[in-house]
């Protein structure tokens, strides 16, 4: 789902592309990578955390969003070797299945009606060994299933959900951190 014009100017705010990006980072200081690993940012926005990773490990990074216009913003920081940008539907990936080393997400997953069908779709194109980074908003299980039959917009990931999607995907939990309302969690593929 295209973010409002609101909802775009309080999330590409520097302080906030900052604090995701920095949050990216730390995450990804959990998983020993190599050089030249293909790494996917699903839900890119103006691709401020994808090209600090790019910048700073050396991987190779492909950052996707459903926006045109966030895409653009984010083509405008600069395109490297190792660096590019798509318009891409989260769940509809348009990757191979295991192309990637890692996938990660942060903060998008509540902007996607079928939350769980991106998710899954983002397991998909991870090869068996790669690790799936996940960071976002959580609600209540009993609150999510309210929400999702009044407010047809945004998605609303539940713990148990997602739980439930990475177990099916054929992921295994490798670390998780649960502050109030919010998850961050790396998964491994399992061959």
């Amino acid at each position: 789902m295209k973010m409002t014009a609101f909802e775009k100017r309080f999330v590409n705010q520097p302080i906030r592309v900052h604090t995701v990006a920095n949050r990216a980072l730390k995450l990804l200081g959990h998983v020993r990578t190599q050089a030249g690993w293909r790494y996917l940012d699903v839900g890119c926005g103006v691709g401020f955390a994808a090209s600090e990773i790019a910048n700073a490990t050396g991987l190779d990074v492909t950052g996707v969003d459903v926006d045109p216009d966030q895409v653009a913003a984010a083509k405008d920081r600069g395109l490297r070797q190792n660096l590019r940008f798509r318009v891409m539907d989260a769940t509809a990936l348009d990757f191979r299945d295991g192309e990637f080393d890692i996938v990660a997400t942060s903060m998008t997953t509540h902007h996607i009606p079928d939350w769980e069908r991106a998710l899954a779709e983002m397991a998909r194109v991870l090869r068996p060994g790669g690790y799936l980074i996940y960071s976002d908003h959580v609600f209540p299980s009993w609150l999510a299933r309210l929400c999702r039959r009044t407010i047809r917009f945004a998605g609303f990931p539940f713990a148990s959900g997602i739980d439930s999607v990475a177990a099916k995907s054929g992921l295994s939990e490798v670390y998780e951190a649960r502050r109030s309302r919010h998850v961050d969690a790396i998964w491994i593929k399992n061959a």
